[in-house]
């Protein structure tokens, strides 16, 4: 989830939210974080994309993830 972290631009983003969509019903708290914190940094390159992801899928995420993928999303 986390290895993109950084790459901006050439984040492969239907990777990111394939991994998320495949990652979201697992309950460990750091896997929620990590979904979270991967959208949240993809989302300086791409808010409007990670404000859409969320909006479609905002069933069977959690609030921890949604909370931080959303922090700065206004």
């Amino acid at each position: 989830m986390l290895h993109q972290l950084g790459w901006k631009a050439q984040t492969d983003e239907l990777r990111l939210l394939h991994y998320a969509l495949t990652l979201a019903p697992e309950p460990d708290f750091f896997i929620r974080k990590a979904i979270g914190w991967a959208l949240r940094n993809h989302a300086r390159t791409r808010p409007e994309a990670v404000r859409v992801f969320l909006a479609q899928h905002v069933q069977g995420r959690s609030s921890l993830t949604r909370r931080e993928a959303g922090k700065h999303l206004g």
